[in-house]
């Protein structure tokens, strides 16, 4: 699939829905999926030299000499970071290395969605057997279980890209919220 880096910074604001266009010295044809990248720079809590999203490239528009601005759909979808060497050009990236989440984790309302979810089923769950201490995996569905798990190890493979994570990011990323065993 087609990549394109940008400052880490910009890539936050893409995840978050903050930003749908970023502004290039050069344009392309390329038009549909693009995975989103940070460059390597040293910044710290952000993210350095890491694939984080699939965005759908719209339009690229010229708006003076040399300057492009490229148009995204403001739907996000977040995949697992992974590791790229981000450049202010396009170039590709192994498909195999792109694994989709089931939500977007970065965007708060899109978490709020996930954990509700995941709520949801929990609270029916509890209040089915309430004398229970942990509820077995088997029990568990497997949208759910993948909803929950996906959450735990979204975070914990971000954590790794991180440049010197700040205090909060480190206490906040390093905990289970679910612990749900793998599927």
């Amino acid at each position: 699939m087609k990549a394109v880096g940008m400052e880490p910074q910009v890539l936050i604001d893409i995840l978050v829905g903050a930003k749908i266009g970023v502004v290039y010295p050069f344009g392309t044809d390329h038009r549909g999926d693009l995975v989103v990248t940070s460059y390597a720079l040293k910044q710290a809590g952000l993210p350095s030299s890491m694939a984080g999203a699939v965005v759908q490239l719209e339009d690229v528009e010229e708006t003076a000499p040399g300057n492009f601005v490229w148009k995204f759909n403001p739907d996000v979808t977040l995949i697992r970071p992974f590791k790229v060497h981000g450049t202010m050009e396009l170039y590709d990236v192994d498909d195999d290395l792109i694994h989709a989440e089931p939500t977007n984790w970065f965007n708060v309302e899109k978490e709020n969605e996930g954990h509700a979810k995941i709520a949801d089923w929990m609270d029916s769950y509890v209040a089915a057997h309430p004398d229970i201490d942990r509820i077995p995996r088997a029990e568990i569905p497997d949208d759910i279980a993948a909803l929950a798990i996906s959450f735990d190890e979204w975070r914990e493979a971000y954590f790794n890209f991180l440049f010197k994570p700040l205090k909060a990011q480190k206490q906040e990323l390093r905990t289970k919220r679910y612990d749900v065993d793998p599927l």
